[in-house]
């Protein structure tokens, strides 16, 4: 019985330190290969957000303004290196130092790495359902991925790839 007992000791020892160590290594080398992709990817999902949010907030100033039946809505775009929007009831607003009644601002700071690169500002009319359509603004990515976004004649943003690469988004038209 002994004899026994002894053998199943000597076998169920559990793990070495140099398994270990393996174990870490490989796990290690794994992460290396991943990471860089995650990071791609982040920026990626940063730049559709900065996309989006914009889009979401012209519609946002667009159902605003007919909400209030006569008021004019503004969305101020100042792009640059300090990039920003601010949806309000004043045109060519500062976003960085947004006045009073400023419903959102959306600053470059939100989305790390992300470049706006050209900007338009545009205002809603409650009177007028047509909108100045046209661009609104474009943004990008140190790799290279753009997206913009634009307003059509009836007032809705739309983002679209200028370059036509995926993103999930379709390619610009002209």
């Amino acid at each position: 019985m002994r004899f026994h007992i002894a053998q199943a000791h000597r076998f169920a020892r559990g793990i070495t330190l140099i398994e270990c160590v393996i174990a870490v290594a490989i796990v290690a080398a794994l992460m290396s290969i991943a990471l860089p992709s995650f990071g791609e990817a982040m920026a990626r999902a940063r730049l559709r957000a900065a996309a989006q949010d914009l889009a979401l907030d012209l519609g946002n100033a667009r159902l605003e303004s007919v909400r209030q039946g006569a008021g004019l809505v503004h969305v101020s775009v100042r792009p640059g290196s300090a990039w920003c929007w601010s949806v309000g009831p004043v045109a060519d607003a500062d976003c960085h130092a947004a006045p009073a009644g400023t419903l959102h601002v959306a600053r470059a700071d939100d989305y790390v790495g992300v470049t706006m690169t050209r900007g338009v500002s545009t205002s809603f009319d409650g009177r007028d359902a047509l909108a100045a359509a046209g661009f609104a603004a474009e943004f990008a990515l140190p790799q290279g991925q753009q997206l913009r976004v634009q307003v059509t004649p009836l007032g809705r943003a739309t983002i679209c790839s200028p370059q036509g690469t995926s993103l999930d988004f379709p390619r610009c038209a002209g």
